[in-house]
């Protein structure tokens, strides 16, 4: 019988904070090629230097907080990485709705002008690089990049708070190997340990 940890047993939250760790690394590994690649390619003439720092700084927190929830879903008792894995997914989770909104605005003052905040120096030439097309496409893929990744950062931060609450405790399998080592469809180990 598997004991339950803010309404999952404790064997299904493992499973969902694996899950987590593991889309924000991949979404923190693609918004790294993406956001530096629109902003190298369309922005950089504009001057947004801010914006391309604060995306690629994003990418490498996403990164970090899934690593870290991936690190919590295999050593759960351990309460400094909670801490760790909570302080992370929140810095995710704002860090990436910056991008998203200075993003957005981006975007805004771009179509609002009709194209006109965007320098000379974009226009389409045959020897220019520059195609609006595909500066929109990757307008719109780096949008919903930072818009899933405070999704999912979020929701790591509800999964490591869950684990903070002082008020209920819970009782979560120890053994001195990973979790990993273990079966997560059943917990079948005799040594619990309130937490």
């Amino acid at each position: 019988m598997c004991l339950c940890l803010g309404g999952l047993s404790v064997c299904d939250f493992w499973k969902v904070l694996m899950k987590t760790g593991l889309v924000l690394v991949v979404l923190g590994h693609v918004s790294f090629i993406t956001a530096p690649l629109l902003h190298g390619t369309v922005l950089y003439y504009v001057g947004y230097c801010t914006v391309t720092i604060l995306s690629v700084t994003s990418s490498i927190v996403v990164i970090t907080s899934g690593i870290a929830a991936i690190m919590l879903s295999r050593h759960l008792p351990s309460t400094p990485l909670r801490w760790m894995v909570f302080n992370w997914s929140v810095a995710c989770a704002l860090l990436s709705l910056t991008c998203a909104l200075v993003l957005l605005a981006s975007i805004a003052v771009t179509f609002a002008t009709q194209g006109q905040a965007l320098p000379e120096l974009l226009a389409l030439t045959p020897d220019c690089p520059f195609d609006p097309i595909s500066s929109v496409c990757l307008w719109a893929v780096t949008l919903v990049l930072c818009m899933v990744e405070s999704v999912f950062a979020v929701r790591c931060t509800q999964l490591a708070h869950q684990l903070l609450e002082p008020s209920i405790h819970h009782v979560i399998p120890e053994s001195p190997e990973p979790v990993g080592d273990q079966d997560l469809l059943s917990c079948t180990s005799s040594e619990l340990l309130t937490i």
